[in-house]
């Protein structure tokens, strides 16, 4: 009971929920569930699946296209509160390509499966408009993430990814590995060890044991 009631106050925030009627707000609350996962953990794999619709609640999931020889390309990742409608691509006819989506840390989602979302979608065009709009958010964090990856310098898309970093975070300490920095922004490990070594030996940054401290914010913001 507690769960249904922690899933009816995800719901209501939706844009679309005051234009339900009352059998589609009840099938909604029913059929929408909470699912954990651990930092690591497979997620979504578009090949293979058509999950619905993901509300994060508590972490962060990585979504990354993976090519045929198994390299990886992180095109965006969602913190709490954010929605991700990819994970439904099967009833969305313009997304013509499959993404990959890993717990990046223990995550918390809220899911609407898939054939309640296409249901409430052809019956309210509310939920047509919410679906659409949030596709549309993640269309703008793919072209992102591609224009970082054909137009910046390997140095300039790390000193942006540790600003972006540190103000979504509001810390200037970011504690990740040179090896997670490398799959999210699309390169090989080495490379961003040697871009942060120097980084280090400029007085930008400091390294420490899984730690990356920023020390003069500025002088990253002149790399871009």
């Amino acid at each position: 009971m507690r769960m249904k009631e922690e899933i009816k106050e995800i719901l209501e925030k939706m844009s679309f929920w005051n234009h339900l009627q009352e059998s589609g707000k009840e099938s909604l609350i029913q059929n929408s569930k909470i699912i954990e996962y651990h930092a690591g953990d497979g997620v979504y794999s578009g090949g293979t699946q058509c999950l619905g619709m993901m509300t994060v609640l508590d972490g962060i999931l990585r979504t990354y296209l993976l090519s045929d020889e198994g390299k990886e390309v992180t095109i965006y990742r969602l913190r709490e509160g954010d929605v991700c409608v990819l994970a439904a691509s099967c009833m969305l006819s313009a997304i013509t390509f499959d993404v990959e989506m890993e717990a990046q840390t223990d995550t918390r989602i809220l899911l609407v499966p898939v054939w309640l979302l296409s249901k409430l979608q052809e019956e309210n065009v509310y939920v047509e408009n919410f679906i659409y709009k949030e596709a549309a958010k993640r269309f703008s964090d793919v072209i992102e993430a591609l224009q970082q990856m054909m137009f910046m310098s390997l140095t300039q898309r790390v000193a942006s990814f540790l600003l972006d970093e540190s103000a979504k975070q509001n810390t200037s300490s970011i504690f990740m590995t040179h090896e997670e920095i490398a799959k999210i922004i699309g390169s090989a490990r080495e490379a961003v060890s040697r871009i942060l070594k120097q980084m280090a030996k400029n007085g930008y940054i400091s390294l420490n044991r899984g730690e990356i401290k920023i020390e003069e914010k500025a002088r990253l913001y002149q790399l871009l």
